[in-house]
């Protein structure tokens, strides 16, 4: 199984969890970090993080919310260190619901699903 980590800032790793498993049930193996104005010690915390985790999964998929923000450079640290990680930005409830459905895959073809899905969520009418 692929454990699941959501990065935002502030408080909207947290909102889409538990919005999550309102949907579908307690999940496991899936955690969030809400990084506040002023954090210190990030870094160290993040990887302790994804340390933990991975002695429970395989492979570790981190759910963050924009590209190039601090939960992204952050996490996408640890990505680069370690080929169990990937990263796919631009988090939002379709993408967790679909990560949290989709775990039995590998996480480069749960990365690559959710790249593609999300794309499809976004509509203007």
């Amino acid at each position: 199984m692929i454990g699941i980590v959501i990065a935002t800032h502030d408080h909207l790793a947290d909102s889409l969890l538990k919005t999550a498993e309102s949907i579908l049930g307690e999940q496991s193996c899936v955690e969030t970090i809400n990084i506040e104005p002023g954090a210190t010690g990030l870094q160290k915390k993040i990887e302790n993080l994804s340390k933990e985790l991975l002695t429970k999964v395989d492979e570790l998929v981190w759910l963050v919310d924009m590209f190039g923000g601090t939960p992204f450079r952050y996490a996408s640290y640890c990505v680069i260190h370690d080929s169990r990680q990937s990263l796919v930005t631009g988090v939002n409830l379709p993408m967790v619901l679909q990560a949290l459905v989709n775990r039995e895959l590998s996480a480069n073809e749960l990365t690559k699903q959710l790249e593609l899905e999300a794309k499809q969520t976004i509509r203007r009418m």
